[in-house]
């Protein structure tokens, strides 16, 4: 009985410290995300001089893909914890639909996505021509 409980507290002892160490782990963790929290909701694009506005318009960028960097690598080490513990919370997944950086697209996409941007130019386009010759013929 006395090997068990020495083993038990050992084990015990060991639990504690991986315990200890997955809270701090945890509080860095929600820390960091409140305050990538606040600067994104400090956002106000209102607010922007439109002089300024390609500057502020790349400091909010970084600032998501700040926060959405941190979250990614948090997030993996918390799913890798959790997978050696009970695993009874996790946090969600980036969904597909949001920004991605990296941008994992065919060329068919980025084709489709380039019409759809410059489409309105064009059909501006061709109307000032049809203007233009119509007024040039009078």
């Amino acid at each position: 009985m006395t090997d068990k409980l020495a083993r038990a507290l050992v084990v015990l002892e060991r639990e504690a410290y991986n315990a200890q160490k997955r809270l701090e782990q945890l509080r860095a963790t929600r820390e960091s995300f409140g305050q990538h929290l606040e600067l994104i909701e400090a956002i106000d694009p209102k607010s922007w001089n439109p002089a300024d506005l390609h500057k502020e318009l790349s400091r909010a960028l970084s600032t998501v893909d700040d926060a959405r960097t941190e979250y990614s690598e948090q997030h993996s080490r918390l799913q890798a914890a959790m997978e050696g513990g009970s695993g009874e919370a996790s946090l969600p997944e980036i969904g597909a639909d949001t920004y991605e950086p990296s941008g994992n697209r065919s060329f068919s996409q980025w084709l489709q996505i380039g019409i759809a941007l410059t489409l309105p130019l064009i059909v501006f386009g061709v109307i000032a021509l049809a203007l233009f010759f119509w007024m040039a013929s009078r």
